[in-house]
């Protein structure tokens, strides 16, 4: 396109020294010519290449092996190359005019396997990926001559080793008495990149800290020997009534890696806060206890003209010496 613009200049400048009318109107028509060429160029060079798509998965596992695409809509007008890019590397190209037409190459530091023969123009087929093959995957089209119209779009792609069991969730005290506080750890070990781990309580999901729940940042730890990561997220619970359905609160801790792992840990605790029977042992003294103490009161309470409030205290006390007749026994 460049030497059409230099053409049309040096037609403009012959049209400035013309001396004679005839000779404008020749060199005018010639540059007229030449305008109209370029500009339909142009409009040719904008529409070779359209609807461009690439189709590069966001995360597979280690060992998988992965297809990636590359469609495009050339309307009408040849291709010339597909170059496919590891990280601005090319690592493969299709060129219809050569024989064979697809080539596989070398990157530095990791090992690309392509499947030439499952590769094509629009696929490229990677056999065992490996977690180092994390990156930008580029596909690049250029259509054929004279423009040789070129476009490219990149995708990422991470590749994960996975975990190979459930996440371990650590309670420090299984029962607990309502407003005091429950702390509560969940990790993951041996996975990349590090998981990520959502708590629940009774089924329904902590979303944010309040007032009485605190999720601290997930902490990530290195082994250093196999190159892999631990996460490990921990939840302190001010405990209320709310939180315990029929004495029992569910807590639940969920590990997630992209769409690939789903791991689950769970765990129960029980609400330890006195209960009636257990007040009245500590408050009511041993001789109240005594059945005696019980009988005396019923017998009184047939003799005796009482309000209905102190007929109702009576009678309790009257029921409570019969269980305890029962259990002295």
């Amino acid at each position: 396109m460049l030497d059409y613009c230099e053409e049309f200049i040096f037609v403009l400048e012959i049209m400035r020294n013309s001396e004679t009318r005839s000779e404008m109107l020749v060199t005018s028509n010639a540059g007229l010519v030449f305008l109209l060429s370029g500009v339909f160029l142009l409009s040719q060079e904008s529409s070779s290449l359209k609807s461009m798509m690439i189709k590069v998965p966001t995360a597979v596992r280690t060992g998988d092996t992965v297809t990636l695409k590359c469609e495009y809509d050339l309307e009408g007008v040849l291709l010339y190359s597909i170059k496919w890019y590891w990280n601005e590397e090319e690592f493969y190209r299709f060129i219809p005019k050569e024989s064979p037409p697809y080539q596989a190459f070398p990157v530095k530091s990791v090992n690309i396997n392509v499947d030439l023969s499952k590769s094509g123009e629009n696929d490229v087929v990677l056999r065992e990926v490996q977690r180092q093959l994390t990156g930008n995957y580029k596909c690049e089209v250029s259509a054929d001559g004279p423009l040789f119209h070129t476009e490219d779009m990149t995708s990422h792609m991470t590749v994960v080793d996975l975990p190979h069991g459930d996440p371990m969730m650590n309670i420090r005290d299984t029962k607990v008495e309502i407003g005091k506080e429950v702390n509560v750890e969940c990790s993951l070990s041996g996975s990349h990149p590090v998981a990520n781990i959502t708590w629940f309580i009774n089924n329904k999901e902590v979303k944010d800290n309040s007032d009485f729940i605190t999720i601290y940042p997930t902490q990530t730890e290195l082994d250093n020997a196999l190159d892999l990561l631990t996460s490990r997220s921990k939840v302190t619970i001010l405990t209320n009534k709310s939180h315990f359905i029929q004495g029992v609160m569910v807590i639940r801790c969920d590990a997630t890696i992209y769409n690939l792992y789903k791991g689950t840990a769970e765990n129960f605790i029980r609400d330890d806060s006195p209960k009636l029977a257990q007040v009245l042992g500590s408050t009511l003294s041993q001789s109240q206890l005594d059945p005696t103490f019980g009988e005396l009161l019923c017998k009184s309470g047939s003799s005796a003209r009482w309000t209905s409030s102190v007929s109702n205290v009576t009678l309790f006390f009257c029921l409570l010496s019969s269980i305890l007749k029962v259990v002295l026994r």
